[in-house]
C-alpha cells in the first residue's frame, strides 16, 4: 500500500517518486491533525504535490497510477467529496481495480454524498478482499442505516462486536459497542441504547464518544438539559469537536438559549463549511431568519345539526416573521368558520396580529385581534408556558373573545372570554400526563367551567412503526342551562384513543407516513345517560422537503347530544413550512 510507505527521501529530490513520498508523508499528518485549517493546508500541500508528479516528464504509468490513487484519498480526506467520487470513476472507466485503502476513500465519498447503495457495494467489496479490515464494518452499518434496512446494519455492527479478533476493551471494540447502542437509538428503541451506553460510560469515563452518545439519547427522550449536565465537562476539556459542539448547539436550542446556540453553529459553519451535519445545522437554524407558514383547513358533514351545522368548514392560517434578536417572533394569524344551523347560517372570520417571546424554558404570547366581518370584537389572547424542568410544565392562557365560544351561539350574536390553566408531567417520550382546567364565559350569562386528565403512553415503538395511545377524561358544568347552542348542565366522558403511525417510505429529507386513528368511550349528560361514542381516522403525512410537510387525511366521528346520536365525516388538510 503505497500510502503507508515511508520514505528518507530529501525534499530537493523532485522526482514523481519523491513527490508521490513527500505528499504520501502530509496525508498521513493531515489525517491524524486535529484542527481542520491544518487538516486542509497540509492536504493542499499534498495535492500540490501530486499534481507536479503526474505532469513530471518522467512519470511513467506507474507512478501515474499510484498519484491518482493517493489524489482520491486526499481529496477525501479534505472532504472534496464530489471530486473524489469522480476520481474514482475515472479510474473505473480506465478498468483500474485500486488497493483497498482507494476503494474505502471512494465508498466514503458516496456515503457522504447521499449515495449508500454505490458505498454499500463498495465496502463490500472491501470486506471480501480483505475480511479482516473489521474497521469497514462500522461504515458498512451507516450505509445499511441510511437505506432504513435497520435489521441489516444492526447485525453487520453487532457481528463487528462479537468478532473474535476484536479485543475486549480494544478502541475498536468500544467504538463499535457505541455505534452498536446508537443503531438502537435511530430504531428507537431508545430504552436499550440507554442501558447500552450508560454501561459504557461506567467501563470507559474517560471517553467522550460515549459519553456523547448517551447524552444524545437523552435529548430523544425529551431530557434535554440532563443531556447539558453530561455533556458539560467534555465541553470544558475540548472545544474541537465538531459532533459534540453540534449537539451542545441543539440542546441550548431546546432550551430557550437561542443567542448561544447560533454563535456555536455560525463558528462551526465557519471553520467546517463541508461537514454535511454542520451543513445541515446550519441550514435549520437559518430557518429563523426567513418567513414560516402555518395552515389547517376542514369540511364536514353531518346527519345532524345540533352541534356542528351543515357543511360546516373552517380554515385557520399562521403567517410568522423571521425571528428579531433572538428572542421575538412576530406573527399574523387568521381564522375563520362557517356552517349552517336550522335557524340560519353562523359565521367566524377573525385576524390577529401577535408576539411571541421565547426564552429559557418560558414562552410568553400576547395576540391583539378582531373581527373581519359581522360584530366588531377587538379583543386579546395573552398566554405563558413554562417549563420547569426536563418533566414538568405549567401553561396558561387567557382569551377576551374566545373562539371555543360554540358557532351557533355566534350566530345569535353571543360572545365570550376564556381562561385556562393546565400542568404537564412527562416522564420520557413514551408516558405523560396533563390536567387542565378552563373556565369559558358566554355573554348570555353563562359559565362553563370544565376539567380535563389525559394520560399518554406509547405501547409499541419500532423502527418505522410507532403506537400512540391516549386516555381522557372529561367533565364540564354549565352555570345556566338552555341558550341557543348546545349546553348540557353537567357532562362528562371517558375515551380511549390509539394512533399508530407506519413510516411506509423515507429518502433523508423525504418521507411518507401513514396514520390509521381509532376511538371509542363513553359519554354521559345530566338527564340523558350514558351512550357510546367513537371516531376513525386515516392521513397521509408527506415530508416533502427539509422544511416542508404536507398532512391531510379523512375521518368519521359519532356523538350523542341530548340524546340525539350526530356523526360527521370531515376532511382535512394542513400545511407548513418556511420560504
Amino acid at each position: 500500500m503505497t500510502l503507508f510507505a515511508t520514505s528518507a527521501t530529501a525534499q530537493g529530490d523532485s522526482s514523481p517518486r519523491a513527490l508521490g513520498d513527500r505528499a504520501a508523508e502530509k496525508i498521513r499528518a493531515a489525517a491524524a491533525a486535529d484542527r481542520i485549517p491544518e487538516r486542509n493546508a497540509l492536504i493542499d500541500e499534498a495535492l500540490a504535490l501530486l499534481d507536479r508528479a503526474m505532469a513530471h516528464p518522467e512519470a511513467d504509468a506507474q507512478s501515474l497510477q499510484r498519484s491518482r490513487y493517493d489524489r482520491l484519498l486526499a481529496l477525501r480526506t479534505r472532504e472534496s467529496m464530489e471530486e473524489a467520487v469522480s476520481a474514482w470513476e475515472s479510474l473505473e472507466a480506465d478498468g483500474l481495480e485500486p488497493p483497498v485503502y482507494v476503494t474505502v476513500a471512494a465508498a466514503d465519498a458516496y456515503l457522504y454524498l447521499r449515495c449508500p447503495e454505490q458505498a454499500e457495494a463498495l465496502y463490500e467489496r472491501v470486506l471480501e478482499r480483505q475480511p479482516g479490515r473489521l474497521e469497514t464494518l462500522q461504515s458498512l452499518f451507516w450505509a445499511r442505516l441510511e437505506q432504513e434496512d435497520f435489521s441489516g446494519a444492526l447485525a453487520t455492527i453487532d457481528s463487528l462486536v462479537e468478532h473474535p479478533e476484536v479485543a475486549s476493551g480494544s478502541r475498536l471494540h468500544r467504538d463499535g459497542r457505541i455505534t452498536a447502542a446508537m443503531g438502537r437509538g435511530y430504531a428507537n428503541r431508545l430504552e436499550e441504547a440507554i442501558v447500552r451506553l450508560e454501561a459504557l460510560a461506567a467501563d470507559h469515563p474517560k471517553s467522550g464518544a460515549a459519553t456523547r452518545s448517551l447524552a444524545t439519547i437523552y435529548r430523544w427522550r425529551g431530557w434535554s438539559r440532563r443531556a447539558l449536565e453530561l455533556i458539560e465537562p467534555l465541553l470544558a476539556q475540548t472545544t474541537e469537536s465538531t459532533d459534540l459542539r453540534l449537539l451542545h448547539a441543539a440542546l441550548l436550542r431546546d432550551l430557550g438559549r437561542y443567542r448561544e446556540a447560533g454563535r456555536i453553529l455560525e463558528s462551526l459553519y465557519e471553520t467546517h463549511p463541508q461537514d454535511r451535519h454542520v451543513q445541515r445545522g446550519w441550514a435549520d437554524w437559518r430557518t429563523r431568519d426567513r418567513w414560516s407558514y402555518w395552515s389547517h383547513g376542514e369540511y364536514g358533514e353531518s346527519d345532524g345539526v345540533r352541534e356542528f351545522g351543515s357543511r360546516d368548514r373552517a380554515w385557520r392560517m399562521r403567517l410568522s416573521a423571521p425571528w428579531v434578536g433572538s428572542y421575538l417572533q412576530p406573527y399574523l394569524r387568521s381564522e375563520y368558520s362557517h356552517a349552517t344551523f336550522p335557524e340560519g347560517e353562523a359565521e367566524y372570520d377573525r385576524i390577529g396580529l401577535g408576539l411571541d417571546y421565547r426564552r429559557a424554558g418560558h414562552r410568553v404570547n400576547l395576540e391583539f385581534h378582531r373581527n373581519r366581518r359581522g360584530a366588531d370584537e377587538a379583543g386579546l389572547t395573552a398566554a405563558w408556558d413554562w417549563q420547569l424542568d426536563d418533566q414538568w410544565s405549567l401553561a396558561t392562557r387567557y382569551e377576551s373573545f374566545s373562539t371555543d365560544v360554540p358557532l351557533r351561539a355566534r350566530g345569535q350574536g353571543l360572545d365570550g372570554w376564556k381562561t385556562e390553566a393546565a400542568v404537564r408531567w412527562q416522564a420520557h417520550e413514551s408516558l405523560n400526563l396533563r390536567l387542565g382546567v378552563s373556565r369559558l364565559a358566554i355573554s348570555d350569562g353563562n359559565e362553563r367551567d370544565a376539567v380535563l386528565v389525559s394520560l399518554g403512553h406509547r405501547p409499541h415503538v419500532s423502527a418505522h412503526h410507532t403506537t400512540d395511545g391516549t386516555l381522557d377524561l372529561y367533565a364540564a358544568r354549565a352555570s345556566q342551562t338552555g341558550g341557543p347552542y348546545y349546553n348540557p348542565e353537567e357532562d362528562a366522558s371517558l375515551a380511549y384513543v390509539i394512533q399508530h403511525d407506519w413510516l411506509t417510505w423515507r429518502r433523508y429529507e423525504h418521507s411518507l407516513t401513514q396514520r390509521f386513528v381509532l376511538g371509542g368511550g363513553a359519554y354521559w349528560q345530566k338527564h340523558y345517560g350514558t351512550h357510546a361514542i367513537g371516531l376513525a381516522r386515516y392521513e397521509h403525512l408527506w415530508q416533502v422537503s427539509q422544511h416542508w410537510f404536507v398532512h391531510y387525511g379523512v375521518g368519521i366521528s359519532s356523538r350523542v347530544y341530548d340524546g340525539d346520536r350526530e356523526s360527521r365525516v370531515d376532511g382535512q388538510l394542513w400545511l407548513r413550512g418556511v420560504f
